[in-house]
């Protein structure tokens, strides 16, 4: 959390969409990986990221959603998975999806989960001006299809938004899309996907499916 050292050198844009986040709301302790800061307009480790700092960011109209799943976390042990608006620092608007789970750390709650800015993806979805993704997108786009319809099933988004989350999960983790997307088509047709509304956020279940494994996949945060 806020003693845990991230380092690494500056990414390009689209690999920078992911931020990392754990929080403990016992002391109101965040931990904020680089993406995390800049996402929001700052340079690493700038300000002390808060519960008040991350709510002034959300846009008013969306407070209300935001603050009811951080709600729902703690409480109820409830993952996330939502789609919102940010102000940056500077004054810009972004649009990015939340995520995250709960998890038990010294036996006290934790929640970890992710930050993806898809302002510039989810434009370039709804323009279909697709940069590097386009040779994947037409010659895989049955597989990329259901793959999104597999996201959209699990944490209730849009189209548009469940390719985002594919586009991020791949610059992230420098995997091609059709890879990312067949492995899940075919970890969902295999029953090895989470169920709905017990799902880790999408960024892990995806990390779980290479690293692990389908059946670890399934598994909730």
């Amino acid at each position: 959390m806020t003693t845990r050292p991230r380092g690494g050198a500056t990414r390009a844009p689209h690999a920078a969409l992911v931020g990392h986040f754990s929080h403990r709301p016992d002391a109101d302790e965040w931990w904020w990986s680089d993406g995390m800061y800049r996402i929001h307009g700052f340079e690493p480790r700038e300000v002390v990221p808060t519960t008040s700092l991350v709510m002034s960011h959300v846009h008013p109209d969306d407070r209300a959603a935001a603050e009811e799943s951080r709600k729902n976390a703690v409480q109820h042990g409830e993952p996330f998975s939502f789609v919102h608006r940010i102000t940056t620092a500077a004054g810009g608007d972004r649009v990015v999806v939340a995520a995250g789970h709960v998890e038990h750390l010294d036996e006290r709650l934790v929640i970890v989960g992710h930050l993806i800015d898809i302002t510039d993806v989810r434009q370039e979805a709804v323009a279909r001006e697709l940069d590097g993704a386009v040779e994947d997108f037409v010659e895989h786009r049955a597989v990329i299809e259901q793959a999104k319809g597999v996201l959209v099933q699990l944490y209730s988004v849009d189209p548009d938004t469940a390719w985002a989350v594919l586009r991020a999960f791949s610059a992230d983790s420098n995997r091609k899309v059709r890879d990312i997307a067949g492995l899940l088509v075919e970890a969902a047709g295999d029953n090895l996907t989470p169920t709905r509304g017990r799902s880790p956020s999408p960024h892990v279940m995806l990390k779980r499916l290479y690293v692990d494994g389908p059946d670890a996949a399934a598994r909730t945060g």
